[in-house]
């Protein structure tokens, strides 16, 4: 993209993205938009997907002239964002200016005399208080304005204050009677045409949801000037129709559904529609935006003090100068690069343009996007829509039924397996199909790729009813081996699904089943899928006339389990021990580990037997001791508990000795558990 700076040279071109500044009218002045000024009018268009449309703007000026465009509110910001510009032929664009979007009121205080709040002629005048102005009435004089007194006045049994100006005039001090006044007018210049620019705002603030936007353009002489720019339009829709033959194909005619809803008519205009959907974005770019400033405070300081400072270094005395450096556009055609005669501007080395309609071009780009050019010129009135036929061609079509058990039980539907072969990308759309002269159903047919295969179905097909029958069988080891510790397990599933189709119909046809994926699970036995999709299996099968057809389909779904040798319960070991596919290495693994954990058992009951026996002694000692504080030393009973207590001692250094060793016994099974377990 080219940007020319505004130099006064013999031949130029200026191209404007957003220049926005104030400068006064000059020359001749053109309306467009609601008015239906044809000057400048619409003559291209290009509509994408994504629900923004490209519009082109032509016509012829003559020396300096100025041009109004009506646009939504809404638009402004996309404007702002893509406004183009160009006059041909040695002219030259001067600015764009548009109505600002700062709120009424701060726009109208920002003049001498604030009218935003509607003020009475009396507190208007108190506001001019020091304006010169001359009064027409009674009296009529010319005077400066004091201010605004009220002063009482009897009527009708009361009193009511009337407003009265106090004036400055030659004469002296006067009075004069607001009611008593026919005309007033400010002397000053400045203050009558403020004033008269503050009701200009609000008669152009009226009409909020419009916005008129004025372009200038100068130079001399007749010249050629074109504006584009993008703002958001209805998305473009389209709808087939679609005629079945018995060869094998079928007739497709496609419409495009296109809406105006510009300010402007579609005068035999050029258009295009984009199945591209290019990333487009809406910015506040209307909106004033005021940041925040600080007030700081004057800060007058202390005188200073005189300074010294380094030595500057010279530059070296051989270097240049910068240069400036113009380019010279005179000799450039910029604008036929940017706008070829066909507004779309989607030509490019790759594209191919293919006819698939009387009057339409369709454009299979090299990026896999397709343009429909509406070859013919294309009328629209404002706030109109159209229906434009884009396609008309034939296409492969083969005729099934499909089965899916999640959208109908009992019957499939029937349905078409279509092939774009048309050599450019079709637009997503609604789909009636027509099975010769008959209305046979509709269909939604999704965006096709060149050369995809789609499937559509569009009727009920009571012909052929379709019974489900599912059986598995139990879950089976079919392996099991001993890894790092652990045992693995792994298991089979078996799943069936007989789908019986029973043709009542007269003729064969062939049937598209539809079996849902699940997680893990594999096709085996004799039928296989013909296609996949990410979610569903699909098996084709011909169902005979008068006939029931069966599709068995077998899933089945093998998976692992994992086991830590060091927690496995016996109850397992024994199950995995009873299976047919153990191999030998894993059987004597098992087994040792079975003779380990029982030797590992034995040591942890013998240390506990002994424990609890220790504890028993603990427990009776402490009840003859306390029973020997209640006794005399010489009493029999006496001699008797201490004997006891004498011959316990000697029992516990024995069992303490026994309980070490069962505890050294235990600690060697464990280790031997352990061991064996890590080197499984």
């Amino acid at each position: 993209m080219n940007i020319h700076h505004r130099v006064r040279r013999p031949m130029f071109l200026l191209l404007i993205l957003v220049n926005l500044m104030a400068v006064s009218a000059r020359g001749g002045s053109q309306t467009i938009g609601a008015s239906g000024d044809d000057s400048l009018p619409v003559t291209g268009v290009t509509l994408f997907s994504s629900g923004v449309g490209h519009f082109r703007h032509e016509g012829v000026v003559s020396g300096d002239t100025e041009i109004t465009m009506a646009f939504d509110v809404g638009d402004v910001d996309d404007l702002l964002k893509s406004l183009i510009l160009q006059d041909y032929d040695g002219g030259f664009v001067e600015s764009v200016t548009y109505p600002s979007k700062d709120p009424l009121n701060r726009i109208l205080g920002s003049f001498s005399l604030n009218i935003a709040d509607n003020p009475p002629l009396a507190r208007l005048l108190d506001r001019a208080r020091g304006e010169r102005v001359r009064i027409e009435g009674t009296p009529s004089v010319d005077g400066i304005i004091v201010g605004i007194e009220y002063r009482g006045v009897a009527s009708d049994g009361a009193v009511i204050q009337v407003p009265v100006l106090n004036l400055v005039t030659a004469e002296g001090l006067r009075q004069a009677d607001l009611a008593d006044i026919r005309s007033l007018r400010f002397l000053d210049p400045v203050v009558q045409a403020d004033l008269d620019a503050a009701l200009a705002v609000i008669a152009a603030n009226r009409q909020e949801d419009k916005k008129m936007i004025t372009l200038r353009f100068g130079g001399d002489g007749v010249r050629r000037v074109s504006v584009s720019y993008v703002r958001e339009v209805p998305v473009w829709k389209t709808s087939y129709r679609l005629v079945l033959d018995d060869d094998g194909t079928a007739q497709l005619q496609g419409w495009a559904m296109v809406e105006n809803t510009g300010e402007s008519d579609w005068n035999n205009i050029s258009l295009a529609l984009a199945s591209g959907q290019p990333i487009s974005f809406v910015m506040d770019l209307y909106s004033p935006i005021y940041v925040p400033r600080p007030r700081i405070r004057q800060d007058y300081g202390v005188a200073a003090a005189p300074q010294q400072y380094d030595r500057d270094r010279r530059a070296p005395a051989d270097a240049p100068a910068p240069e400036l450096t113009y380019r010279d556009y005179a000799s450039e055609s910029v604008a036929d690069e940017m706008f070829p005669e066909d507004a779309s501007g989607f030509d490019a080395a790759g594209d191919k343009s293919i006819n698939l309609s009387r009057g339409v071009t369709a454009v299979a780009r090299s990026d896999g996007e397709s343009l429909y050019r509406i070859t013919r010129p294309v009328s629209v009135p404002r706030r109109e829509a159209a229906m434009l036929p884009i396609i008309g061609t034939s296409i492969p079509a083969e005729r099934l039924s499909i089965y899916d058990s999640s959208v109908l039980a009992g019957h499939p539907l029937k349905a078409v397996r279509i092939t774009n072969d048309t050599g450019v990308q079709l637009p997503a759309g609604p789909a009636t199909l027509f099975d010769g002269s008959i209305y046979g159903g509709d269909a939604r047919l999704p965006s096709m790729s060149e050369g995809e295969e789609r499937l559509l179905s569009y009727a009920v097909d009571l012909e052929s009813g379709v019974i489900v029958r599912s059986s598995s069988i139990p879950e089976e080891i079919i392996n099991l081996k001993i890894t790092e510790g652990s045992l693995e397990s792994t298991v089979r599933l078996v799943s069936t699904t007989e789908y019986v189709i029973d043709r009542l119909g007269d003729e064969d046809a062939r049937h598209l089943i539809i079996h849902p994926k699940r997680s893990g699970w594999t096709i085996e036995g004799e039928a296989k899928p013909s296609f996949e999709t990410q979610s569903t299996w699909r098996f084709e099968i011909d169902a005979a006339a008068g006939e029931t057809t069966t599709l068995p389909v077998v899933e089945e779904l093998v998976r692992s389990r994992r086991f830590a040798l060091n927690t496995i319960r016996d109850d397992q070991i024994v199950f995995y021990l009873s299976q047919r596919i153990i191999d030998a290495e894993t059987r004597r693994t098992l087994d040792r580990i079975r003779q380990l954990r029982a030797d590992l058992s034995a040591r942890e009951s013998e240390r506990r037997n002994l424990e609890t026996r220790i504890a028993v002694i603990y427990h009776d000692q402490t009840r003859i001791r306390d029973n020997l504080q209640a006794l005399e030393s010489e009493s029999e009973l006496y001699r008797r508990y201490v004997e006891i207590l004498d011959g316990q001692e000697d029992e516990l250094q024995e069992l303490a000795g026994e309980l070490t060793a069962a505890r050294n016994a235990e600690s060697a099974a464990r280790k031997a558990l352990g061991g064996f377990i890590a080197g499984a």
